[in-house]
């Protein structure tokens, strides 16, 4: 049932990426109008680098005693899925590694308008880290009376084994995307070519948190936590007539202060993320006349 939320999920964001842009396209000028006509979709995969951040949780622990608490510069990694053909190349599976996937409108000879999600994941590593804040004192000490309190003013804290913080499902960035590219180079027999393109980027942030607290375990369900913006630049080197293959470089930075941690509740987290993407991917053009006129070809790419 899970998988099955998550490619209606994804169909239904593309449904509505592509209404948009439609309706953008409709608001062009007249002129922009006689250029526009190509549209591309891309699938891949990426990696990502974050920042050290400050990360602030307030909730409930097991004895029903608060706690609030704020880390310093804590260091965190990405959640990359082991190369397996049957989660890579599986209809129900494919999305579970960190993706990336757009679709995009060309609006003039050089832009394009494009949406997507960049679905990466972020897990808080065990670390000793800066700590500042109270919690109920078996929280986070076993030898700690009951009703004790735990209070900490930049003192140094464990995050370890009974303790975990990651949007494992995604810390999932829907971008909408304004794109520049340029001709590098095409072969002479107009098969093959390089483009050069930059891009940026601004949307929500939607996370799903996987949350320990003391050994309680909650498993939040997606949700809009925040903002992001980000500015990539890549090469798309495009082969025989409408595939193209991708890499791009991404940097950006998000705003989360409606994380959830404990489900709809007074629970909660906020946090500020830079992070660096690395991403590989694969596309198909549609649509557009694709006319090379020296060989009279309709189906001959033009870049």
């Amino acid at each position: 049932m899970i998988l099955e939320r998550k490619v209606r999920a994804c169909v239904r964001f593309f449904v509505a990426s592509w209404s948009v842009l439609m309706l953008g396209s409709i608001s062009l000028p007249a002129q922009a109008q006689t250029e526009v006509g190509d549209w591309y979709v891309s699938w891949g995969y990426n990696r990502s680098m974050y920042a050290a951040s400050d990360v602030h949780m307030w909730g409930e622990g097991p004895t029903g005693e608060a706690f609030d608490v704020t880390f310093k510069d804590a260091l965190a990694s990405d959640m990359p899925e082991r190369f397996q053909a049957k989660v890579y190349f599986h209809p129900g599976l494919f999305t579970i590694p960190q993706y990336n996937a757009r679709v995009g409108r060309k609006i003039s000879e050089h832009w394009w308008l494009s949406a997507g999600v960049d679905h990466m994941k972020y897990k808080l590593r065990d670390q000793w880290m800066e700590v500042s804040g109270y919690a109920a004192g078996t929280d986070v000490d076993a030898t700690a009376a009951i009703g004790e309190l735990a209070q900490w003013t930049n003192d140094s804290l464990y995050w370890g084994p009974g303790f975990n913080f990651e949007h494992s499902d995604g810390m999932n960035f829907v971008r909408f995307s304004l794109e520049r590219e340029w001709s590098l180079w095409q072969a002479p027999n107009h098969q093959l070519g390089l483009v050069g393109f930059t891009a940026a980027g601004a949307g929500l942030v939607v996370c799903s948190t996987d949350f320990n607290w003391a050994d309680r375990h909650k498993k939040n369900s997606q949700h809009i936590s925040g903002l992001g913006l980000g500015f990539h630049a890549g090469l798309r080197a495009h082969v025989h007539r409408r595939f193209f293959i991708q890499t791009t470089a991404h940097v950006g930075g998000v705003t989360l202060p409606w994380i959830r941690i404990q489900g709809p509740t007074n629970a909660g987290a906020e946090q500020r993320i830079g992070y660096f993407e690395g991403a590989f991917s694969i596309g198909y053009l549609i649509g557009g006349e694709h006319r090379n006129p020296k060989k009279n070809c309709d189906t001959c790419p033009r870049w």
